[in-house]
């Protein structure tokens, strides 16, 4: 019976294999195997393999999807109303620069595009 060796070894061994053959793209698996053959590993099945890679990259950066609905956090009702404030504070602003500046007289003067600007005629 044949002894299953440290992933580690059989690694190493396959990248030595892979620097040996001229780190030719598209070989990793030959090595690997090869290498496993090398140390007397038992080669490792594809379900192995699939366990392997499950073990590696678990727990997954994101947790799966419960297919609930989301709930709204608890103080969303104080967000939106802070966010309906703000609007409300900067289109007022907005309608006082536009309605004369500041002194609210309506007298503000047109103002000619600089030359060369993108709003200027011909520009």
């Amino acid at each position: 019976m044949t002894r299953q060796h440290d992933p580690q070894a059989v690694r190493e061994l396959a990248y030595s294999l892979w620097e040996q053959g001229g780190k030719r793209e598209g070989d990793a698996e030959r090595h690997w195997l090869e290498a496993e053959r090398l140390l007397g590993a038992k080669p490792r099945t594809d379900n192995q393999r699939v366990d392997e890679s499950v073990r590696e990259s678990f727990p997954a950066s994101d947790a799966p999807a419960s297919g609930l609905p989301d709930k709204p956090p608890a103080n969303a009702d104080r967000k939106w109303a802070a966010a309906d404030a703000a609007k409300s504070r900067k289109s007022r602003a907005k309608s006082r620069t536009t309605n004369g500046g500041p002194d609210g007289n309506g007298s503000r003067k047109s103002e000619m595009p600089k030359l060369g600007s993108r709003d200027a005629p011909g520009g």
